[in-house]
């Protein structure tokens, strides 16, 4: 099936009329930073789809013409921490199935009376888990980490977004890397249950989300 987002160089189709990769990254990076900081903007009824197309469309209104719309076409991503694997994201058709049963899942968790060990664990898997169903053809670790930093706020166990910016991008030294981006993290903790997810990587991230605020 022909990806109707990306055009003749394989570069997202955008508002901006960017036709370098490198170039739309950077450009999606600089807006994103802005948006994730003033998230205090989007209206919150529910913590439901609808606020993750509210999210999405926020973010990336400015850059896409399809912010806030589910995909249409199937998603393969290899990625760099399962060599030659892809996530299995949610196909198209069942893309508001699976992310109400992530969501109501989420919602009827008590999320109180835990240690903050316990907490962060159990709150990376789950938003994991939301990730997992991929949404939108882009943008879903900075969607996903919006809704995880508005619903920790509003149960009482407030983040620093500074944290989640300073672990979107891997930091390299020498060619090797040296930190891996949070999406490198969510990918590893959205595993099924039989391939052993690996939690408590995205886990600390919450936790220092958590502790940076308190201080």
């Amino acid at each position: 099936m022909t990806d109707p987002y990306i055009n003749q160089n394989s570069v997202l189709i955008n508002k901006l009329g960017i036709t370098d990769y490198d170039e739309l990254n950077r450009a999606e990076q600089m807006i994103g930073h802005v948006k994730l900081q003033n998230l205090n903007q989007i209206k919150i009824t529910s913590f439901n789809e609808e606020l993750i197309q509210d999210i999405h469309g926020f973010i990336f209104k400015d850059i896409f013409a399809w912010a806030g719309n589910y995909r249409v076409t199937p998603l393969f991503k290899e990625e760099l921490v399962l060599p030659r694997y892809s996530v299995p994201y949610s196909e198209p058709k069942m893309i508001s199935h699976d992310l109400n049963k992530r969501l109501e899942d989420v919602n009827n968790t008590k999320w109180s009376g835990m240690s903050e060990e316990e907490l962060t664990m159990l709150f990376a898997r789950k938003m994991a888990l939301v990730w997992k169903v991929h949404p939108f053809r882009d943008g879903n670790t900075r969607t996903i980490v919006s809704f995880s930093y508005l619903f920790a706020r509003e149960y009482g166990f407030n983040m620093d977004m500074n944290v989640f910016i300073d672990n979107l991008m891997r930091i390299y030294k020498e060619e090797k890397i040296v930190r891996y981006s949070i999406r490198d993290k969510f990918v590893l903790a959205s595993l099924d249950d039989k391939d052993y997810p690996e939690v408590q990587a995205l886990a600390k991230v919450y936790k220092k989300a958590i502790n940076n605020y308190r201080q």
